[in-house]
């Protein structure tokens, strides 16, 4: 008698799914982690905000998830936002924004020193470099990042944060990104830094980009492969964020509950209004239309004769009670739905990713876009949205498909490495892969 033989293949690798703790909404994280329903297992907290979130990074940090700082150094640079909750951070300056001659020689703040010390404090596993929004190179914020990571490196390991890892980041424009001389300088300067991986944040990318603003960013971005690091798209969401994943251009993504999904620049030098919450507005994410809607839009789309059933959430193991729960709890729905997009991503093998994202992601989308295109709510404007969404998916479609029927040898980005504690994560989750704070495979 032959036995079997029975040929065991390793699982893809994860792509690297990073949720951002906005300044609300922590309690609500806190009871989906108690309930088991936090599916993601890498969050980044705002050192601006993380004071008032040391629970919740105690149970994650317990469960064993991933903690990365970041130190919202951009903010403190820009008109818009310099005096907001970051100018009480030790590094901060409520009095006017930075200017990279702040950083030259006999500077009053040791930005490396407090912000090493405030990681070290919080028990971070992972801190995001200071870096600052450029359109331009040579631009003067360059350098003092180039320095300010070097620095913070150095800080680290004299405060008791050997084991703390950093990570760059690049905040530049699409534009820059995809300009050949500014691109190989931010390269070069970044190949010899002590980093484990690169984060960009693009403006003109995200949720919304267009087809010819994703393409654009992947072709720029795959030039930074040679860095041989894994690269993350932050404030990235949305079929565009995940095609960069699916195509290999990143090897994770990092945006927030239903927001920080899309990063514009301009928005750094838009000073809130008074009394104004960024972030209480209650969007509710359609996975089948690849966009979140206002709760009142949401009611007039479902006022429409079948759109209730067809684009509501049906999935009983996401939304019990249907539609009624995805409206009541958008935060549990998007959570579930963004981490099974990702999940069903990483179970397949990285060459065959991007087919997989046309045939199951998108090409679903455009359908069920020109199907909503079609019907007739009360709100005009959200009739001009549907119309403006199903152009921009049709041209998305267009450009990954050319794009994949192109770019055959292209390479890749390898994927992050987990850094939390995978023997408190596995503990937690009571040896099962779907555990207690990361999606599943995750």
């Amino acid at each position: 008698m032959i036995a079997s033989v029975h040929v065991l293949h390793a699982s893809p690798p994860e792509i690297g799914g990073f949720l951002r703790i906005g300044h609300t909404g922590h309690r609500k994280l806190e009871a989906l982690l108690a309930a088991n329903r936090l599916y993601f297992r890498r969050f980044v907290f705002d050192a601006a905000h993380i004071a008032e979130q040391t629970e919740l990074v105690k149970s994650l940090r317990g469960s064993g998830c991933e903690i990365v700082l970041d130190p919202n150094s951009a903010e403190m640079a820009t008109l818009g936002r310099f005096n907001s909750s970051v100018s009480k951070l030790p590094w901060g300056n409520p009095d006017r924004p930075w200017q990279p001659s702040d950083f030259g020689k006999g500077r009053n703040v040791d930005t490396a020193k407090a912000i090493a010390e405030f990681a070290v404090k919080y028990s971070v596993d992972a801190v995001l470099t200071p870096a600052h929004f450029v359109d331009s190179l040579p631009n003067g914020w360059t350098t003092v990042d180039m320095k300010l990571c070097e620095e913070l490196r150095n800080e680290l390991d004299r405060s008791g944060g050997k084991s703390v890892a950093l990570d760059f980041q690049i905040i530049a424009t699409n534009t820059l990104l995809r300009d050949t001389a500014s691109r190989e300088l931010l390269i070069s300067s970044v190949r010899h830094l002590p980093v484990e991986n690169v984060w960009i944040r693009a403006s003109g990318f995200g949720a919304t980009a267009t087809g010819a603003a994703t393409r654009s960013f992947m072709e720029s971005v795959r030039h930074f492969h040679e860095l041989q690091k894994p690269l993350v798209a932050d404030y990235t969401g949305g079929l565009s964020g995940l095609a960069a994943a699916a195509f290999g251009v990143v090897g994770g993504m990092s945006h927030g509950v239903g927001q920080k999904e899309t990063f514009r620049a301009s928005g750094l030098n838009t000073p809130s209004k008074p009394g104004e919450r960024k972030g209480s507005t209650k969007w509710i994410y359609v996975p089948e239309l690849n966009r979140s809607f206002k709760q009142e839009q949401l009611g007039s789309l479902f006022g429409v004769r079948g759109a209730r059933s067809r684009f509501g959430c049906n999935d009983s193991n996401c939304c019990p009670n249907g539609p009624e729960d995805m409206i009541e709890n958008p935060h549990i729905h998007f959570i579930t739905q963004r981490s099974r997009q990702l999940t069903d991503l990483s179970n397949v093998p990285e060459l065959r990713r991007a087919e997989h994202l046309l045939l199951r992601h998108l090409d679903p989308a455009v359908r069920a876009a020109r199907l909503a295109s079609r019907l007739h709510p009360d709100d005009q404007a959200l009739v001009k949205a549907m119309l403006a969404s199903k152009k921009r998916l049709v041209n998305l479609r267009d450009a990954l498909g050319d794009l994949h029927a192109t770019d055959g040898g292209a390479t890749r980005s390898s994927m992050p490495t987990f850094r939390g504690n995978l023997k408190n994560l596995n503990s937690a989750a009571g040896g099962q892969k779907n555990d207690k704070c990361g999606f599943q495979d995750h």
